[in-house]
């Protein structure tokens, strides 16, 4: 739990950065645009307020999947079809966890005006 709990913003970062340089390749790849207009153009729609929501989004998704798996496995029977079945359940416990987090962090930053 601990391990997922720390590596999901370290994945975070990595996922901004490569759809930063994605976006880039594109935009002067296809569009034309020089690569400093891109990277300035990015920097005023990007603001430091999103990278720290979307890195304690990854906490909070981190630990949602790691109790999803852990609780799933404890309920596991000893059959190697119960253990595809919990697998499954843990993804579609994790899946709804994390879109039932996402609404309520996305209702408590408008609350705040962030």
């Amino acid at each position: 739990m601990l391990a997922l709990t720390l590596m999901m913003p370290f994945l975070v970062l990595y996922a901004d950065l490569m759809g930063i340089l994605g976006g880039a390749l594109v935009a002067v790849g296809l569009y034309d645009i020089s690569l400093v207009v891109y990277l300035n153009r990015t920097m005023e729609a990007v603001g430091l307020n999103d990278l720290f929501i979307g890195l304690f989004m990854g906490v909070v998704f981190g630990i949602l999947v790691a109790l999803a798996g852990c609780l799933r496995g404890m309920q596991c029977g000893r059959s190697a079809s119960a253990v595809g079945d919990a697998a499954t359940s843990a993804v579609v416990t994790g899946i709804i966890s994390i879109i039932l987090a996402t609404a309520l962090i996305t209702v408590l930053c408008d609350v705040v005006g962030i």
